[in-house]
């Protein structure tokens, strides 16, 4: 840890949230497609990784994946959480679920915030992608690490500064494989991701 690292604080009401099926099939179809090019996925280590939110119109609400869902092809309601408040300074969120929110929602929480016409957020990991996008797209500074309060702010800025851009695609400088891609809508953001992933697999 670094001189100055807040431990990420998580206030988790552990019980079901109103899911509307209309919004969980959207999020699974999303998921599905960035789980079969292994964006979302699991280390040999067991650690998961990948996550994807989507707003629930609702103030500053967005449903997300659950912490530790990322070893499984298909999620249930059950394995989805409601972030319903956060604090970057604090580095803490509020939520409910039958599953914890992952830490990974601050990056989200600080896009959304941004840019309140963004509707969906995805988070995913590929090395060979991180490498040819480091740097070329908006970056992060490779000084700020991830699950930091820093690195929600500068996440943030950078999302409010590219906003317009026909691309909405942020690499994370200080995380290694982390990329983040968002959109008005779940279909957008990734679309972002996997079209630029199929550009550049074929280069």
């Amino acid at each position: 840890m670094t001189e100055g690292y807040i431990k990420f604080n998580c206030d988790w009401m552990q019980e079901e949230f109103p899911f509307q099926e209309e919004i969980f099939s959207q999020l699974e179809t999303a998921r599905t497609k960035l789980y079969k090019l292994g964006l979302i996925g699991m280390y040999p280590d067991g650690i998961g990784f990948g996550n994807i939110s989507v707003k629930t119109g609702e103030g500053s609400s967005f449903i997300i994946t659950g912490s530790a869902t990322g070893q499984f092809e298909k999620l249930d309601q059950s394995h989805y959480a409601l972030v319903t408040g956060y604090d970057f300074d604090k580095n803490s969120i509020s939520c409910s679920g039958l599953t914890k929110a992952s830490a990974e929602s601050l990056t989200h929480a600080a896009v959304y915030e941004s840019l309140p016409e963004i509707g969906a957020v995805v988070h995913v990991h590929c090395l060979w992608l991180w490498e040819k996008l480091l740097n070329n797209y908006p970056t992060t500074s490779d000084e700020i690490e991830y699950g930091t309060p820093e690195m929600a702010y500068a996440v943030g800025k950078l999302a409010s500064e590219i906003n317009g851009r026909k691309e909405k695609v942020i690499v994370m400088g200080g995380h290694r494989e982390g990329i983040l891609a968002f959109g008005n809508n779940l279909i957008e953001a990734t679309s972002q991701i996997i079209n630029i992933y199929n550009q550049y697999k074929h280069e």
